[in-house]
């Protein structure tokens, strides 16, 4: 069976559908439900930035809604999550346990294991104060005399700190919880199940295993997107060649199907399911409804090239970009509307005055400013708040293009929860020039 053609608007759908991003379930974000969309995605990045809310918590929120954020830890209890290099530092289900043990055991052949060798002692004393004591924080050992940490260290000037990290890059310690969001580290010899220890897969099981979790993940993707999708910092779990190999053996197996997108130049693959989804688009069904806001961290746009070349959303985080030389916004979140990145918007949360400040909001250039896009993304503001705890709401004047201001404030001063049902209905036409 030859490629399937498909549109760069079908591919952009298929990918908010792959990602849970379509519409939301009806129902309680239940904690069987969380899991659920952890196990799906494959795992969830971790960020420490909380200026609205942790970024986990905004990714779970966008497909779910409102949830108990506490539940997620209670998985954790459960051993049903770990974290570990996933895709940069992230919550993962404890069943993918196994595939990382070649990226620990190379973290103890490198300059990890190299400075631990160096600091044998220190690591020493930390493994059997935690095997003695249970499982410990960081604060629970002393700080160096002088604080010398670099701004880019995350673990600070704090030897022991960096000691327990270094001792999960290898495999020593398991992130069992977080108190404060603060790690809490066990042993890994009696946080994870055994059989999941003594089990190693073979190179070829991880890249099947790999390849074919992050296919489903993202239902449409190109080799590069999808070697992508799993990574330690930079490196790549399976390399983007044999990213490929994979992909045409799963396709021979028919658990895959060549696609090629208009006016891209790569081969592309989808999942099986995406085959129905498709004909339902093609048939007027299905299409994306959802307007949400996504975390800056979100899987929808890791891969910035994925993005720009499906969405046309050139999109980079300015959190470590002078304030002088920003366009959108330290924290700015893309904005989902109907399948479609149209924007993004910066938003601080005071948890203590219960004060949500949209500090700006900028629409994407053939995105029309309207009404109805405006009351679609008060909306979802307004959703979010409700998580967030609720209050008040405060426009900042800096909006792209300005008439999206006076849009968004009368949105606020008029918005009607039952509104967003009425939105749904919107056209997809309405929303582009």
């Amino acid at each position: 069976m030859g490629a399937i053609n498909i549109s760069r608007d079908e591919a952009r759908q298929l990918a908010v559908i792959g990602q849970r991003l379509d519409r939301r379930p009806r129902g309680k974000a239940t904690k069987a439900r969380i899991l659920e969309t952890i196990e799906h995605l494959g795992c969830i990045q971790l960020d420490t930035i909380s200026v609205v809310a942790r970024s986990h918590e905004t990714v779970l929120w966008s497909r779910l809604g409102a949830f108990d954020p506490a539940l997620v830890w209670k998985l954790y209890d459960e051993r049903k999550l770990f974290e570990y290099w996933t895709h940069a530092a992230a919550i993962t289900p404890i069943h993918m346990f196994p595939y990382f043990h070649d990226t620990m055991e190379r973290f103890r052949t490198g300059d990890v294991g190299r400075w631990l060798a160096e600091n044998a002692e220190l690591a020493t004393h930390i493994l059997a104060e935690i095997e003695a004591n249970g499982p410990q924080q960081s604060r629970s050992f002393e700080g160096p005399t002088e604080a010398n940490a670099s701004p880019w260290q995350w673990y600070g000037g704090k030897p022991a700190k960096q000691a327990l990290d270094y001792l999960w890059c290898i495999g020593e310690l398991t992130v069992i919880n977080r108190q404060g969001f603060q790690r809490l580290y066990d042993l890994t010899s009696r946080s994870i199940p055994e059989d999941l220890r003594a089990c190693i897969p073979d190179q070829p099981e991880k890249e099947r295993f790999f390849v074919s979790k992050a296919l489903s993940a993202m239902g449409i993707t190109t080799a590069l997107w999808c070697a992508d999708y799993f990574r330690t910092g930079g490196k790549t779990h399976v390399r983007t060649k044999d990213t490929a190999i994979e992909l045409d053996r799963l396709v021979e197996e028919g658990l895959a199907h060549r696609v090629q997108i208009k006016g891209l130049d790569e081969p592309a693959w989808i999942h099986p399911s995406m085959l129905a989804r498709l004909d339902d688009l093609r048939a007027g069904r299905g299409k994306p409804v959802l307007t949400t806001l996504l975390s800056p961290f979100d899987s929808l746009v890791w891969h910035r090239g994925r993005a720009l070349d499906l969405f046309g959303f050139d999109y980079r985080i300015e959190i470590y970009t002078p304030e002088p030389k920003r366009k959108y916004g330290y924290y700015s979140l893309p904005i989902l509307h109907r399948g479609r990145l149209i924007g993004r918007i910066d938003l601080h949360y005071n948890r203590k005055a219960k004060l949500l400040t949209i500090r700006s909001a900028h629409l994407e250039p053939k995105v029309s400013p309207s009404d109805r896009i405006a009351a679609a993304i008060i909306g979802a503001v307004v959703d979010y708040l409700d998580f967030l705890g609720g209050g008040e709401i405060v426009l900042g004047t800096v909006t792209t293009p300005e008439v999206l201001g006076p849009l968004l404030a009368e949105a606020i001063r008029g918005h009607d929860p039952s509104e967003a049902t009425v939105l749904e209905t919107e056209s997809e036409e309405a929303v582009m020039a």
